[in-house]
């Protein structure tokens, strides 16, 4: 499957939120198809990938339709037709590592 502009958004390679993503999703195929439904019910508005304080999951939130969300923080911001860049993933990373030391 791919995105409207049609690169498919993978998710990243290594990291923290690498290992997060496999225990949430199973497989990069199975993130994909997460993300890309997501995308397709969020339209322009996109949707973000979240840490959920409470549970500490990850969860995916769009923007609108899923509401408020005070017991999350956002990581990851994906926009139709622009999967992230490694630099993203990176920033998401480092945020889900802090977040894990004080949980």
């Amino acid at each position: 499957m791919t995105d409207a502009g049609g690169r498919r958004v993978e998710p990243p390679a290594a990291g923290l939120i690498a290992m997060r993503i496999t225990v949430e999703y199973g497989s990069a195929d199975g993130f994909t198809q997460t993300v890309e439904r997501a995308l397709a019910r969020g339209g322009e508005r996109g949707a973000t990938i979240v840490a959920q304080l409470d549970r500490g999951d990850l969860a995916i939130h769009i923007p609108r339709e899923d509401g408020p969300s005070w017991n999350t923080v956002p990581l990851v911001h994906i926009h139709r037709g622009l999967p992230p860049r490694a630099e993203d993933w990176a920033a998401a990373n480092a945020v889900l590592e802090k977040l894990e030391r004080y949980r």
